[in-house]
């Protein structure tokens, strides 16, 4: 029985191996990318120097999105870090990055990781960004490098987040809490990408399995090092910080007592939490008014707030519309979990518990739109749940009962790891942008006229050669004036989904062009599947389908 548990225990982290490294190169920059981004065309050398760094102060003088295609990965954000690093000095002892929108710490790891693997000569590293318009094979060595410590963190997460669960609910209901969390459709999708979504994750669970510790030994110094780490995880990404209000109730809920000591604790545990956040974002106080500015910049733009009952109530829904997209089947165990562990009332299930509402407060206080990847938050404590469940519903005496649960959660699980397992799938194959500048740079004639309705951007719509077809930007209030004869190309990522229907946006903008006097010509549509099994095709958050857009090429007879 032993040797078939740690089996069982090893064949789960192969598979999150696996789908964690499948499909990890998918939209890297790579030299093909040179037949539609011709360097010529872009802009001067001298101007691409001057518009890589971050600057909120001059927008005037950065470049469009479009100019940096050659060089981007299809995801929109991962450009970030590396733009945050190549604006710090080293040599001078500068290493600010002027980038606060999300704090210092990946930023800093990706960094040493660069560093570390450009000595190895794996990577090369130019401070003239000219450079890698001419090689954006090379750029794409770099992300791939950033890629790989977000794998190393998922897979370390799971492994502790094993141990964790296991000392919780027993090696059953343990080892399942871990697979609800580890072949997550969220989890997987996101450890593809170099990011700080999953690092969030990986310190918050570091933090939380410190906290255990100091349940079982009653040692303070675990609960000093899990303080640490709950502001590294917020030096990682802001609404982590929600979970150091955990650490006072872990420790009353083990002393069940007010006293002096415990108030005295709690100022020590907030300022070794400060010295972890501070240690990895130091400019949020030697740059303060830059961290302000950003600081203030993602607060609105995220619509951080309360905005009335009506926006609340929004709120509420959308949380739980975007935890099933995300979480999918998981997600109806884990809300039974949650049931069970409120009843039960024991200190495993109220610590567990309490985390679950306390990263429910950042989540509830976005208003209006949700990205399925804020649901990361409060994955572990819903992974736990369902855990929690699983091992309460193995203690029934009755085969039938027993065999009927274990079923149930294997289908659940099963679903689960096929939704995921459809995603780097996808993401292993060439991405429908690609294939539909395949189809344009071919299929439609030189010099033909094809129009954008906003800067063409690699993350929205496909790159189009501008030698070869005569390229130009059209607002959409204006396509009724353009010429009989013309193209015009539209991303799904663009306009259509921030939640809805698919199909039914997809649709209502193809009769919007048709009044304007377009016809569709091409529809590229490429969905996660396993098998018969097509997944996310029509409704799913906008984070979801980063990998898997709707481009349609629309013709004006």
């Amino acid at each position: 029985m032993k040797h078939r548990y740690t089996l069982s225990v090893v064949i789960l982290y192969v598979v999150c191996c696996v789908l964690y490294l499948l499909g990890i190169k998918w939209g890297l920059p790579s030299s093909d990318l040179k037949k539609y981004c011709p360097v010529e065309v872009v802009v001067s050398e001298n101007y691409i120097k001057q518009s890589w760094h971050i600057s909120k102060e001059k927008p005037e003088d950065k470049l469009p999105r479009s100019a940096f295609n050659i060089i981007r990965s299809l995801h929109p954000d991962e450009q970030n870090i590396l733009k945050s690093i190549s604006t710090m000095s080293p040599e001078k002892l500068d290493f600010n990055p002027h980038f606060f929108e999300y704090p210092s710490c990946q930023i800093y790891l990706v960094a040493i990781t660069l560093k570390m693997v450009s000595v190895m000569k794996f990577v090369h590293l130019s401070s003239d960004i000219s450079y890698y318009f001419n090689h954006p094979e090379e750029m794409g060595k770099i992300y791939f490098s950033g890629r790989l410590i977000t794998v190393i963190m998922a897979l370390c997460g799971v492994i502790l987040f094993s141990i964790v669960a296991i000392s919780l609910y027993g090696k059953k209901g343990g080892l399942f809490a871990t697979a609800c969390l580890g072949l997550s459709p969220l989890y997987v999708i996101n450890s593809h990408y170099m990011t700080v979504d999953i690092p969030m994750v990986f310190w918050m669970i570091v933090s939380l399995f410190l906290m255990i510790k100091f349940m079982r030994t009653e040692k303070f110094l675990f609960l000093y090092l899990a303080s640490f780490f709950t502001g590294v995880a917020a030096g990682t990404k802001y609404p982590a910080a929600t979970m150091f209000f955990l650490l006072p109730f872990v420790y009353f809920a083990k002393h069940r007592r007010l006293s002096l000591f415990f108030i005295k604790s709690i100022f020590i545990l907030l300022a070794i939490f400060l010295l972890g956040f501070f240690i990895t974002t130091p400019y949020a106080l030697l740059s303060f008014q830059e961290f302000k500015r950003d600081l203030i910049y993602q607060a609105s733009a995220r619509g951080v707030g309360t905005y009335g009952l009506l926006e609340y109530i929004y709120s509420f829904s959308g949380f739980f519309s975007g935890l099933w997209t995300g979480i999918w089947l998981i997600f109806i165990l884990a809300i039974c979990g949650i049931f069970l562990q409120a009843k039960r009332r024991n200190a495993s299930d109220r610590i567990v518990l309490t985390g679950f509402l306390l990263m429910i407060i950042p989540l509830m206080s976005a208003g209006g739109f949700k990205y399925a990847r804020y649901y990361l938050l409060v994955l572990p404590f819903l992974s736990l749940s369902a855990g929690a469940l699983f091992d309460e519903m193995l203690q029934c005496k009755s085969f039938p009962k027993k065999f009927f649960v274990v079923s149930v959660c294997g289908v659940f699980i099963l679903g689960s790891m096929a939704k995921s397992f459809a995603y780097s799938l996808l993401m292993n194959k060439k991405d429908v942008r690609f294939i539909s500048a395949e189809y344009i740079d071919s299929e439609i004639p030189s010099g033909a006229k094809i129009m954008y309705t906003k800067d063409p951007w690699i993350f929205e719509v496909p790159p189009v050669n501008p030698l070869k077809h005569s390229v130009s930007i059209i607002p959409e209030k204006d396509l009724e004036k353009a010429e009989t004869g013309s193209f015009l190309i539209l991303g799904e990522l663009q306009y259509f989904l921030t939640s809805g229907n698919r199909v039914r946006e997809m649709e209502k903008k193809i009769w919007q062009m048709k009044e304007k006097g377009f016809i569709i010509r091409k529809i590229f549509a490429s969905f996660p599947r396993v098998g018969p099994f097509k997944f996310d095709y029509r409704w799913t958050l906008h984070d979801m389908i980063y990998a898997h857009p709707i481009i349609l090429l629309f013709y004006k007879p």
